[in-house]
């Protein structure tokens, strides 16, 4: 019984650790709400709540806001900093078009659709700054590229595809997590043109595709790798680069 007890009181030890480590008063917490609407006169915060997540509860503030009412807006500290996702959602339309801007006419298909970029793992901090500067100093490449094919001979092949990646990061110097699907022409629809991943509301259009290519990179200098995955039941899905220089 005395070994159950102490058992017990290592696990709750455990989750009182993971889960108070950084702990918000109150006052802390309005103070960091107060932080974001200086930064961001133009739109109005509340508290929210804090996120279920073992571990996260009372690091991390949820916030509503008056102009994004649907997105889920967090702020927590990092590296001593106060950070936010706010960015990352205010300047959503503007991130979409440098996503244009770079990913549109670079892959062989008949028609293309890119998504929205997906939320970056890390936070940017509380501070005002512009679209221009936000995309230029936290940026996020990573989202998903619909490449609806008329002809399966449109689908490139291991070269093909080392190829029109190496040009594109000579051309475009970023670091990118890009995940390419080839799908058959006839289930081409613009409706997911700029959504989020995390708005879809039918995602099936994703489990369409023939061929998916993933671009993986953690430095604007290096690939991690290039994957290749064929939805057709096969074992042929392989790498194609791993740990690469460009």
């Amino acid at each position: 019984m005395k070994k159950t007890y102490r058992l017990a009181g290592l696990i709750m030890a455990s989750v009182m650790l993971l889960s108070s480590c950084t702990p918000i008063g109150k006052a802390q917490q309005n103070g960091w709400i107060k932080k974001l609407g200086e930064a961001f006169p133009e739109d109005t915060f509340t508290y929210e709540g804090h996120p279920r997540n073992l571990g996260l509860e009372y690091s991390i503030v949820l916030v509503k806001s008056e102009l994004f009412p649907d997105d889920e807006i967090r702020l927590w500290k990092e590296n001593g900093k106060l950070c936010t996702n706010y960015h990352y959602i205010a300047y959503e339309k503007d991130i979409y078009e440098e996503l244009h801007r770079v990913l549109d006419g670079r892959f062989p298909c008949s028609s293309c659709v890119i998504m929205g970029a997906d939320e970056p793992s890390n936070g940017f901090p509380v501070e005002a700054t512009d679209a221009e500067k936000y995309i230029k100093d936290y940026m996020n490449y990573r989202c998903r590229v619909l490449l609806f094919y008329e002809d399966e001979s449109q689908i490139p092949d291991d070269d093909e595809i080392k190829e029109i990646i190496y040009d594109l990061i000579a051309d475009e110097k970023h670091v990118y997590t890009l995940y390419l699907y080839y799908i058959d022409a006839q289930y081409a629809d613009d409706k997911y043109e700029g959504v989020r991943y995390s708005k879809l509301t039918d995602a099936s259009i994703l489990d369409k595709y023939k061929v998916r290519f993933r671009l993986s990179m953690k430095d604007t200098d290096h690939i991690s790798r290039i994957d290749v995955e064929y939805n057709d039941g096969s074992d042929n899905d392989h790498t194609i680069v791993r740990d690469i220089d460009v």
